[in-house]
């Protein structure tokens, strides 16, 4: 069982390549280099683990710490109310409702319009053999398994642009502005990863969906981290990049069309 939170204000990882890992999470972390213009890191962590599950906040926010601060401390504090969600026997109804009555409460979209910035939040919760995820802003969510990638399938999600949580809300709008999604995972092994925007913004390095698949198949996720940390400084990049990568075996059969066979 793991809890962990980090912004970057607090460590800003800059022109150093970190990674730390919490059971089968593996976070990498690399502020930007000074040598391509970096000051400054505005990317922030939150992870709880259970025994069968994990709930990962990925962030990227801009202008200032403030609002990938708030967002972090208003979960960090809820972590037994996550937990008990996260253990619940329905916990794909109680943990996005979790987590939209948190972006949805009055006292915390108060505190927003008091921040200085706004931040993309990308929310994952995993457990047994299936993943739900919620994203506003333009973190990326991806998974890597043979099947999805005969199919071309690798990103669960899509960059949105105009999207924050923050002083600029788009939880404040009249209908709220967001993605999520639920996938059975596929049996085998299935490799999750999600990133900020930093890994798509670095100049000279192509590592989208099909390259980060190929980059992926036989390593360890704590080498693949290492790896893209290494080929991220070695191309200047500017943006800071976090992103985590973990593998989930399933043992249950996927669901298939009814004319395929299974076994």
């Amino acid at each position: 069982m793991h809890s962990f939170s980090w912004t970057g204000h607090q460590h800003a990882f800059l022109d150093t390549p970190d990674v730390k890992q919490f059971g089968n999470l593996v976070l990498g972390r690399l502020g930007g280099m000074t040598s391509a213009g970096q000051t400054k890191n505005e990317d922030g962590v939150l992870l709880f683990t259970g025994g069968d599950w994990e709930f990962v906040l990925l962030m990227d926010a801009h202008h200032t710490a403030d609002s990938f601060r708030l967002v972090a401390e208003t979960f960090w504090r809820e972590e037994p109310s996550m937990r008990a969600a996260s253990e619940s026997a329905d916990a794909f109804l109680q943990v996005p409702a979790f987590v939209i009555n948190q972006l949805s409460n009055p006292s915390f979209l108060d505190a927003c319009q008091h921040a200085t910035g706004e931040t993309a939040c990308l929310f994952v919760f995993r457990k047994g053999a299936y993943v739900w995820w919620l994203s506003v802003g333009d973190c990326l969510f991806y998974i890597f398994h043979e099947d999805l990638a005969r199919m071309g399938e690798f990103e669960q999600n899509t960059r949105h642009f105009f999207e924050w949580i923050g002083r600029r809300n788009a939880w404040t709008l009249p209908v709220p502005s967001y993605t999520t999604g639920t996938r059975q995972l596929r049996k085998g092994e299935n490799r999750l990863f999600v990133t900020t925007d930093g890994l798509l913004e670095c100049p000279g390095l192509h590592v989208k969906g099909q390259a980060l698949y190929r980059m992926l198949s036989g390593i360890e996720d704590e080498l693949f981290a290492k790896k893209l940390l290494s080929d991220l400084k070695a191309h200047f990049v500017r943006d800071s990049c976090t992103f985590i990568c973990w593998t989930i075996e399933v043992t249950n059969d996927g669901l298939m069309p009814s004319d395929v066979k299974i076994g």
